[in-house]
């Protein structure tokens, strides 16, 4: 594997009287188309983050399976970062590739089987490169923090513009619902919209991005708001669970164990005795009262009984029926819980709304463990990175809480028993990113090859050395 390192003029001898050889002198000539190649690829790195919520950008309907400028933008991110590795003649390496190949073989039996669900499996492949393409592109410490704070400020960006679409009526720019009051932005879809928001309020936590407090906090608050106007009822779920396990991981890291036990104790007892107020109180009445004061609280806290439970809880019931009912251990066809459904006429006629069931459903006993691998690979790599001192000092800059990582995680493991969270293009840019903490930053990773690490466009340091 070849070293990029920077030309030095030879040492002299002060004592000789001789002025320093100056040397051949090629390095500046050579940094400078060193410095544009990093900005070009940084543009487009830059762009691809930025595509990310662009499913239906001015209430556009999405192209041929559910296709869109993401998909569009990730050709022209992955074939760049490939590029990029090519002529630094440094290895591609291709994150979580063992769970997503389980996932794409069982899906192909799948589809095989039951002659459905073939286009899937190309999409399990597009949002395995947006992983592949971020990690690698990231193991330049100069990209991971353009693409860090490209995502924090880009979000915020997008969050402010939905919040003034709300606030103006403007429903082409804050992408409110056609039934409902529930903010959808360019996403189509108001959990997806929920999950994006989410995302960047971790992201700019881990990172500490922007520097100063006051304006992380208002950079925060304006996320939170954004996600409030989705009316995610599973976002705001995993969200509060999210941030009570970021401060016990905190905790956790910082060597303080026993004030994490605790924590962790009356978080526990607080959301018991919460369950048992719920389920032995009628907050029918109360819920109703909300609906009235606000629409926003009665397409959210609103729908948390009636219809929507109801129906969330058949579409449930019947995934789990029609796994009961299968006579073949290899699923119905990915994506195509719908369809079965509406052949089988069914009650509610709905996608599975959680990850776990869809897995099992559609893609059979091997897309099971297919999703168990991909878990286990992602909770793994949160734990090495979020151990005390398990970065290098470079990537311990970019990033100084990487436990938030973790965190992050949860939050799509837990939205996931609610609907579908981890196909989303933008939660596996996001994989992407703990990959190269995880392959690149650590301490005692395995890296027979050199790894740039940039603190800015023109400087290049080998290995691990800060």
């Amino acid at each position: 594997m070849t070293t990029i390192t920077t030309a030095r003029p030879p040492a002299t001898s002060r004592a000789a009287g001789t002025a320093p050889d100056p040397g051949p002198g090629p390095e500046a000539p050579e940094e400078e188309p060193r410095a544009r190649g990093r900005s070009l690829v940084g543009a487009v790195l830059v762009g691809g983050i930025a595509s990310l919520p662009m499913l239906m950008p001015f209430g556009l309907p999405p192209g041929p399976g559910n296709t869109g400028l993401p998909d569009l933008a990730l050709i022209v991110v992955t074939m760049t970062a490939l590029l990029w590795a090519a002529t630094r003649r440094v290895p591609v390496r291709w994150p979580f590739l063992v769970p997503t190949l389980l996932t794409i073989v069982a899906g192909g039996i799948a589809a095989v089987v039951n002659d459905a669900g073939a286009l899937t499996l190309v999409k399990d492949l597009f949002v395995l490169l947006w992983g592949v393409s971020v990690a690698n592109l990231a193991r330049d410490t100069g990209l991971l923090r353009l693409a860090i704070r490209s995502w924090v400020w880009i979000g915020t960006f997008y969050a402010l513009v939905m919040i003034a679409g709300f606030l103006i009526g403007n429903d082409t720019l804050s992408g409110k619902q056609v039934d409902g009051e529930r903010a959808m932005f360019t996403f189509g879809d108001a959990n997806y919209a929920s999950n994006w928001f989410i995302c960047v309020f971790f992201i700019a936590r881990a990172a500490r991005v922007p520097e100063k407090a006051w304006q992380r906090w208002a950079v925060c608050g304006i996320l939170l708001v954004a996600e409030v106007l989705t009316g995610s009822n599973g976002g705001a779920l995993s969200l509060g669970i999210a941030i009570v396990a970021g401060y016990v991981f905190r905790l956790f890291r910082e060597g303080k164990a026993h004030h994490a036990i605790a924590v962790v104790s009356l978080a526990a007892f607080a959301g018991g005795g919460g369950i048992a107020v719920i389920s032995t109180v009628d907050i029918q009445p109360y819920l109703d009262r909300a609906s009235e004061a606000s629409p926003i609280l009665r397409d959210s806290i609103g729908r948390t009984t009636g219809e929507s439970t109801e129906s969330r809880s058949t579409v449930f019931a019947t995934t789990v029926e029609m796994i009961e009912r299968q006579t073949h251990p290899w699923g119905i066809g990915p994506g195509h819980t719908e369809a079965a459904m509406l052949e089988n006429q069914e009650t509610y006629v709905r996608e599975a709304h959680n990850d776990y069931v869809a897995a099992v459903l559609e893609r059979g006993f091997l897309g099971g463990v297919a999703l168990v691998v991909l878990v286990f690979a992602l909770l793994m790599a949160c734990v090495r990175i979020a151990r005390r001192d398990a970065l290098t000092p470079a990537y311990a800059r970019v990033v100084p809480r990487p436990e938030l990582f973790g965190a992050l995680v949860l939050v799509f493991l837990v939205s996931g028993l609610f609907y579908e969270t981890l196909h989303y293009r933008h939660g596996w840019a996001f994989f992407g990113l703990i990959a190269a903490l995880h392959l690149f930053g650590r301490r005692d990773a395995v890296q027979p090859e050199s790894v740039l690490l940039a603190d800015g466009p023109g400087t290049a340091r080998e290995g691990g050395a800060p």
